[in-house]
């Protein structure tokens, strides 16, 4: 994990908009039952809690997406399986039009097994995103890689805390993980 002293603010002034916009975050997580990466995942949510209280952030929402997706499922077709889906969609979109990737966080592959009748695409998806919506619209997704170098959702927040909090607000982050 980087130190704030190793991000780089003007990479992160391109992808997160003006401080005088309205945003909101939603966090996308794997589980939420206890596996490896559930402790960065509630330190993650917390942060961004917070900016929410310190009204940073107009709100903060959480889709859990699983280990994978398969896109062909009828599951993929209603409610949150919908919802992941268009919004995975919808990064790919987004970064097609930016300077940033999404792709390496994103593992996408056709899958055959004998318990299927045809193949399907499969979106293995990382740990932990976050998307950042500038009033309704996708603004940016951590985590991306932006001329080589990757920026977290972590990066996010204390990105977000250093430029939006009032240096008399402050708020701490737990970047260890």
């Amino acid at each position: 994990m980087r130190t704030d002293d190793s991000l780089d603010p003007a990479t992160l002034d391109t992808l997160v908009p003006s401080t005088d916009t309205d945003l909101s975050a939603t966090v996308f997580v794997k589980s939420l039952a206890p596996v490896a990466c559930k402790d960065g995942q509630d330190r993650l949510v917390d942060g961004l809690d917070t900016l929410a209280e310190r009204d940073v952030l107009d709100g903060v929402d959480l889709l859990v997406w699983g280990n994978s997706i398969c896109t062909g499922s009828p599951l993929s077709e209603v409610g949150s399986g919908q919802r992941i889906v268009d919004s995975i969609e919808e990064f790919y979109d987004l970064a097609a039009d930016s300077q940033f990737s999404i792709s390496p966080f994103f593992r996408v592959s056709n899958v055959t097994t004998e318990y299927s009748e045809g193949a399907f695409r499969r979106i293995v998806p990382p740990c932990r995103c976050i998307a950042l919506y500038e009033r309704d619209s996708l603004a940016a997704v951590f985590p991306c890689v932006v001329d080589g170098t990757a920026y977290t959702p972590e990066d996010l927040v204390s990105y977000l805390t250093r430029q939006r909090t009032p240096a008399g607000e402050r708020v701490l982050i737990d970047e260890s993980a």
